[in-house]
């Protein structure tokens, strides 16, 4: 695949994705936000947006170097397929946490997605190991973003004395 259409690709990509997040989140981002009480080692909303920012940034690069790879046709497909999913389910995420505001039910697809971050980095091991390491970043993140969920949702669970 030429340059120009792997970039045009994964910009369209990242652009669709991105929309989607947003129309499962919906329009009460803000207010939502602002009902919770947070873990101390929450950083304040522009940081998640910086976060969001860098997400779509690394996913840009591995579609990219995905697309561009010449080789293995079925790592490279199954590489591709596996990051539209992740995509897909990071928006379903957003539907989840903010429409339907169930911490819990986040929380516990947020312990269940680093099975698919290590399923990528292997594919990506194997396929384009620029592209592996490019991931690194947003694997540490998904730590963090397990922890803080977590640290979230007990903050935030009804009281046993409601």
């Amino acid at each position: 695949m030429t340059r120009t259409s792997s970039l045009l690709i994964a910009l369209a990509i990242c652009t669709m994705a991105a929309a989607l997040e947003g129309v499962c989140a919906g329009k009460n981002v803000k207010a939502y936000f602002a009902k919770l009480k947070f873990p101390a080692y929450s950083p304040p909303l522009w940081v998640w947006y910086l976060i969001g920012f860098a997400y779509y940034a690394i996913f840009f690069f591995v579609i990219y170097r995905t697309l561009r790879h010449q080789g293995d046709v079925v790592l490279k497909n199954s590489t591709f397929t596996l990051v539209l999913f992740m995509m897909g389910a990071n928006a379903f995420w957003n539907y989840i946490f903010f429409r339907a505001q169930n911490l819990f039910v986040s929380y516990v697809g947020s312990t269940l997605a680093p099975v698919f971050d290590i399923a990528l980095l292997v594919c990506l091991i194997r396929l384009d190991r620029v592209a592996a390491w490019s991931l690194v970043p947003y694997l540490l993140y998904r730590l963090y973003a397990v922890w803080w969920g977590y640290g979230l949702w007990k903050e935030n669970r009804p009281s046993l004395e409601s």
